[in-house]
């Protein structure tokens, strides 16, 4: 999954005929592949207490990811503290019954239910309070993974090459990693002690790699690999606002629109039609820039009783406006998504909701249960069926609190079925260039580690004075 653009001036690529082909259309290819392994693409926060709750947490922010999603929630953090979460994913990819409706290029794919799995670092921060009037203000630097573009899957069809022979046996991998990160500079701040304010400069950082490699599996002879190297590169504001009582919470976060730099490159390998020798062609390198919407979102957090939280979000993300700036390409004002200027990419409201219940062991131990139900609408709809993607599940998690360290723990459970289409050759049999349908079922599961580590005040305070004026 990614987001961005770049030319392909001088590229060599395959048509109908494994001819050479304008830019356009040979990003074209390229795009509707990479749109196979665009498994989720929701703009959101960070941390395991916010995701057991289903990943509301704009009203309440009360930890040190509130900066990923609410950055005045910051202002309720009263110690100095170190943050990290960690995950980690399994998600396969379930293709039944594809086949095309073209009787003259006949083409079907055999069930396929690819998977892939991994763990990493998502969220890092340092936050440092302090009191003014008696109100207070917090000062935090994170990292987070906002965009995870992980994917591998494997998948086989046939295909009857264009004006007859022998049907073609042919494996396609297709392979991505890499994502897009944020590095954060925030500040949240109480302006009453019902009131509070935040802001986050945000420089984001995307670099993700994309393979779709066919080989024909009778022969297991090479037919062809489609490679992208893609860079984004970014800056943009968030703005956060709390208002809060015992009994109720509502919150509204603004992350501002901008323009990237995107650059990508385009490789081809495949054996030359006369030789049979095995060549590479791509193209050149270039930066485009790329409008990148806004995000605005709201939450609600309602008390009933102290030892129970109910939370609810919504997001909105105009997808429809990310579109390439014009500069005299052939890209200008194409949606990233699509390629197209009539774009077919929709704007996205997604929903999340859940609650926290809290436990007390004795004076010293906190213990909260969490559950929480999302709705997420993705920017992408199917060029042949219409059918968008949207993943739909449900989370749960837990925590404990002893003294100056938290630990939390979620799990989440998203799905998504459409009837959709596959391109079925990167390098088509023959000449073919054919499209399948068929049942899509995206099945993706996620676990969440978070630690807190509350530091000591004055010794913290002590080596910010050491470290700034030597005392």
């Amino acid at each position: 999954m990614g987001t961005t653009r770049g030319s392909l001036t001088g590229l060599g690529l395959l048509a109908l005929g494994l001819q050479y082909v304008q830019p356009l259309a040979a990003q074209s290819v390229y795009a509707l592949i990479a749109e196979q392994s665009r498994t989720a693409f929701t703009i959101q926060g960070a941390g395991a207490r916010a995701e057991g709750t289903g990943g509301a947490f704009i009203a309440v922010a009360d930890d040190a990811t509130a900066v990923s999603f609410n950055p005045a929630g910051l202002a309720q953090l009263l110690l100095p503290e170190v943050s990290l979460t960690g995950q980690s994913y399994k998600r396969s990819l379930g293709m039944t019954g594809f086949s095309s409706t073209d009787p003259l290029n006949p083409t079907t794919q055999t069930d396929s239910a690819s998977s892939d799995k991994g763990t990493r670092p998502s969220f890092l921060s340092l936050t440092l309070p302090w009191k003014r009037g008696g109100l207070n203000t917090a000062l935090q630097f994170s990292y987070q993974r906002i965009l995870d573009f992980d994917f591998n899957q494997t998948s086989r069809y046939t295909a009857s090459p264009t004006g007859g022979g022998a049907p073609q046996n042919v494996a396609q991998r297709i392979g991505q990693d890499g994502g897009i990160d944020l590095y954060s500079l925030a500040l949240g701040a109480e302006l009453t002690t019902r009131l509070l304010v935040g802001a986050s400069l945000n420089v984001w950082q995307g670099h993700w790699d994309f393979s779709s490699a066919s080989t024909k599996v009778a022969t297991s002879q090479f037919d062809s690999d489609l490679a992208q190297r893609n860079q984004f590169r970014g800056l943009n504001a968030n703005l956060g606002l709390i208002w809060r009582s015992e009994f109720l919470n509502l919150g509204a976060v603004y992350r501002s629109p901008f323009t990237a730099t995107y650059t990508f490159e385009n490789y081809l390998t495949q054996p030359d039609p006369a030789t049979g020798l095995i060549g590479t062609t791509h193209g050149d390198r270039a930066a485009y820039a790329l409008r990148w919407p806004e995000t605005l979102g709201w939450g609600l957090g309602v008390h009933p009783v102290p030892t129970l939280l109910l939370m609810a979000d919504w997001s909105r993300t105009p997808w429809s406006t990310t579109t390439f700036v014009p500069q005299g390409t052939p890209y200008d004002h194409f949606n990233f998504f699509d390629l197209t200027v009539a774009s077919r990419t929709p704007n996205v409201t997604s929903f999340h909701s859940g609650g926290e219940w809290v436990a007390f062991l004795g004076d010293a131990v906190v213990v909260p249960l969490r559950a929480g139900w999302f709705k997420e609408p993705q920017p992408l709809v199917d060029p042949q069926t219409g059918q968008q993607r949207v993943l739909k599940g449900w989370t749960a998690g837990l925590g404990v609190k002893l003294n100056h360290v938290t630990v939390d723990l979620a799990y989440r459970d998203a799905r998504s079925q459409r009837y959709a289409s596959r391109l079925n050759a990167d390098a088509p049999v023959g000449g073919l260039v054919s499209y399948a349908y068929g049942t899509e079922n995206l099945d993706e599961k996620r676990l969440f580690l978070s630690l807190i580590l509350q530091l000591d005040a004055d010794r913290v305070r002590r080596a910010v004075g050491w470290l700034f004026s030597g005392s």
